[in-house]
């Protein structure tokens, strides 16, 4: 946890109550004192590389009055973290040392979320070992200020925690975002299971069986654990004649249909163990991100609950894109009909050739059998008619008929 806050400048009591704040974190019971000394306060007055304030407690409480009537800006401000991840960060037990250099290494955000360079900024900090709350006390001002603040926005003081997790806990975030990166693609594994055997089903359907399928009124009485494709197919049609063309995103939908959607999601989700799985796993990677920023029960709740339901919008958009599926098919069978009309259409010309071509033969036949008499009972010789029927045999023809 972090807070921030300030004593307004130009109140005429606000440099002895900034001097008394001093006091107050370097002397109080539950401070860890430094070696030889009745105050714990470190820190960096006068830019120097040591943390080390060798000075009385008076003398740093006189210098903060001293900035504090300059009109600078004294700023107060704590880092606190539960006992576990105290001990998990500081050690345990939790030393002095150890959060001097938590302080060290993270000033510069402080710094620089208040814009103030870090060679301008000074500051004073003292740790309390509190066993159920460990945190330490940070004053700083910026050396180099000359117009006084009368606000700051609290998106600051936000905006430093934010920083102060990603860089305290950076080994614990990244695995936590690795976890949820892993989570994210075996949702999408199962998902695409599910839709390449729903593809591969519907692409098996004859015509008669999608228009049976399709048909309005057809019930599946079965089992639906074994006929999920069969039951989504159906439910995914009806809801294809409810949405208009290019509208197949889910915040493009009526309310009406994502509601119909998401009861369609939900009973998948209860007939898939593994779907189901892959839902809990991501929704709680993501919690796990979101009780580093915050411990709050009832918001941690919220965000079950958005992050369950960002899961089922993500499979109901995959269900859409299942619906251009049908348009597939639908292509597919008109294809089928268009082709069988063709090779109706051919088989009815081939035909009619065929008579066409036996009609003509059987004309030119007649023309050759007329012929033929012609020859052999007209008035050529009879040695004439003798070699006229020899080369009439050469072609086929059957002399006797």
């Amino acid at each position: 946890m972090y807070k921030q806050r300030f004593k307004p400048v130009n109140l005429k009591s606000t440099p002895n109550k900034n001097a008394e704040h001093i006091r107050y974190i370097g002397t109080r019971p539950g401070v860890m004192k430094n070696g030889g000394e009745r105050h714990g306060v470190f820190g960096n007055i006068y830019n120097r590389s040591t943390l080390k304030i060798d000075h009385k407690i008076k003398d740093v409480m006189e210098l903060v009055r001293q900035k504090s009537n300059e009109k600078k800006n004294i700023f107060r401000a704590v880092i606190s973290f539960s006992p576990e991840n105290a001990a998990n960060k500081l050690g345990d037990p939790i030393t002095k040392e150890a959060w001097q250099e938590l302080v060290k290494q993270n000033i510069e955000i402080i710094a620089k979320e208040n814009n103030i360079s870090l060679s301008n900024m000074r500051w004073v900090a003292a740790a309390h070992d509190t066993p159920n709350h460990p945190h330490v006390h940070i004053v700083f001002w910026d050396e180099s200020q000359e117009i006084q603040k009368n606000f700051v926005h609290p998106k600051i003081p936000g905006g430093i925690r934010t920083k102060l997790i990603k860089s305290i806990f950076e080994d614990e975030l990244r695995e936590y975002y690795e976890n949820k990166k892993q989570t994210e693609i075996r949702m999408k594994d199962v998902t695409s299971e599910m839709t390449h055997e729903f593809e591969a089903y519907l692409s098996g359907l004859t015509s008669d069986e999608y228009s049976m399928l399709i048909k309005e009124g057809y019930e599946i009485n079965e089992n639906l654990d074994e006929h999920m494709c069969e039951y989504l197919a159906q439910k995914l049609f009806e809801i294809r004649k409810e949405i208009p063309k290019g509208s197949l995103k889910f915040e493009y939908l009526r309310p009406d249909v994502k509601d119909r959607l998401i009861y369609l999601v939900r009973e998948l989700v209860d007939m898939n163990d593994d779907l189901q799985e892959a839902i809990q796993e991501l929704v709680q990677s993501k919690i796990d991100i979101a009780k580093m920023y915050n411990s709050d029960e009832i918001y941690l709740d919220s965000l079950y609950d958005k992050y369950e339901k960002e899961a089922e919008k993500t499979i109901a958009n995959k269900l859409l894109q299942l619906i251009k599926k049908f348009n597939d098919k639908d292509w597919e069978i008109k294809s089928e009909e268009f082709n069988h009309q063709i090779r109706m259409q051919q088989t009815e010309r081939l035909i009619t050739e065929i008579f066409a071509s036996l009609a003509r033969l059987t004309k030119q036949s007649r023309k050759d059998y007329i012929s033929r008499k012609r020859v052999i009972g007209g008035e050529l010789s009879k040695q004439a008619r003798k070699e006229k029927a020899k080369e009439l045999e050469s072609t086929g023809w059957d002399i006797e008929k």
